[in-house]
This record gives C-alpha cells, sequence and structure tokens, in this order.
C-alpha cells in the first residue's frame, strides 16, 4: 500500500497523501491479468494461451486424483530412488489409462462427453465454462439418454469387471471342458469399452454336476 500515499517528515511532524492518478491507474487493471507464452502466434494463439492457462485446473485435479482419491501414490512402500521412480511412473501410467477411460466412457459417467458444444457457448475463452445441455440432462435425470443409470468410474468398472470368461468341466466328463461367456447385461453391453473388455475377460474354472 505505501506505493500509493505520498509521505513526507519534517522533524517531529508526518503528513501523507494519496496518489490519486496512479491508484486510478491501477483500479482500471483491477482483476486483469497478463498471461505470456513463449510460442509465436501462429503456434499459440491468443484464445489458445487462455485456454491452455486455465486448463491448469485439470492439471491440479490430476495431483489429486494421483495423491488421494484414486491411484493413491502415496505412503511409498519403496526406499531406492529406482524403485520411487518406478513407482511414480506406473501411477503416471494408471492415470493416463483414466484418463483415456474417461473420455471413452463419459457417456456412461457423470461427465460432459459433449465438450464441444459446451465450448461453443462462449464467445471468448476468459468466460465462465459452461456445461452442455446433455451434460445438464443427463445429471438432472440420473439416466443416459438411452435410460441406462449413469455411472461414477468406480462403481462402472466394479459392474463392468463382473463380465468374466468361465471355463466349465461337467463332474463326470472331467477331460472335457467348455467356454462359458457371461451374458452381458444391459449396462455392459452398449459400453464402448465392451469390445476392449471382451477380449480380456479372467478366466474362472467351473466343475458342474450335471446329473
Amino acid at each position: 500500500m505505501e506505493k500509493h500515499f505520498e509521505i513526507q517528515l519534517q522533524g517531529r511532524q508526518l503528513s501523507w497523501s494519496r496518489k490519486a492518478d496512479q491508484i486510478a491507474a491501477e483500479a482500471r487493471l483491477d482483476g486483469v491479468y497478463v498471461v505470456r507464452a513463449s510460442l509465436s502466434k501462429d503456434t499459440l494463439g491468443a484464445d489458445a494461451a487462455v485456454a491452455a492457462c486455465k486448463s491448469l485446473a485439470r492439471v491440479e485435479r490430476a495431483f489429486r486424483s494421483l495423491k488421494t482419491t484414486q491411484l493413491e501414490l502415496r505412503p511409498l512402500y519403496v526406499y531406492s530412488a529406482e524403485h520411487v521412480r518406478g513407482h511414480v511412473f506406473l501411477c503416471m501410467l494408471a492415470y493416463y489409462l483414466e484418463w483415456h477411460l474417461r473420455r471413452q466412457l463419459a457417456p456412461l459417467l457423470f461427465e460432459d462427453s459433449e465438450r464441444d458444444a459446451a465450448a461453443a457457448q462462449r464467445d471468448s475463452p476468459t468466460q465462465p465454462t459452461q456445461v452442455s445441455s446433455a451434460a445438464k440432462a443427463k445429471a438432472a435425470s440420473k439416466r443416459t439418454p438411452h435410460g441406462l443409470p449413469v455411472q461414477s468410474l468406480r462403481t462402472l468398472l466394479e459392474h463392468l469387471g463382473a463380465q468374466a470368461l468361465n471355463y466349465v468341466t461337467p463332474a463326470e466328463h472331467d477331460k472335457y471342458e467348455f467356454p462359458l461367456v457371461a451374458q452381458p447385461t444391459a449396462l455392459q453391453a452398449p459400453s464402448p469399452c465392451w469390445a476392449w473388455t471382451r477380449t480380456r475377460l479372467f478366466p474362472v474354472k467351473w466343475q458342474v454336476d450335471f446329473t
């Protein structure tokens, strides 16, 4: 605050006055900040630079996911520098996989699957982030446009993980076995990652007595 005052000290007298012109000049910049990039305008335009700066919130959410809510980077139970680097690298790979899953499964999650439509509602990236009408409808009804219940990523993965490839062996003919894939539920069948999941089913062996 001192820079906005003119202070005079003469003997035992102290006087001060405000620098009105300087205060008015700074008032015009209240709430305004400058985003400066090291790239050329052709590589990164003004709107793209502002959007990149505002996307730092996603980085903060990624660190939060790594540290607490999802992947639990800490505590570390390894001690050598090589093992710590390996542990962090695996956590980063896990988050990368989570990022792709959220994009692929967005229609079934509490995620905005129409980000481009939401971005088109803004005239400038400096304006507040908008939510698409499809995401608002999904949040209000808790249902997808196809009538399926909207899930969190954790609950959806738990549901998809119940799909298994069973190998059944008749009790009286233990030399023979046949594969049996569990029928997908209504939520599993239309999911965008169903083709990805189907090729990685966990094999389970059963022995069944048909008598």
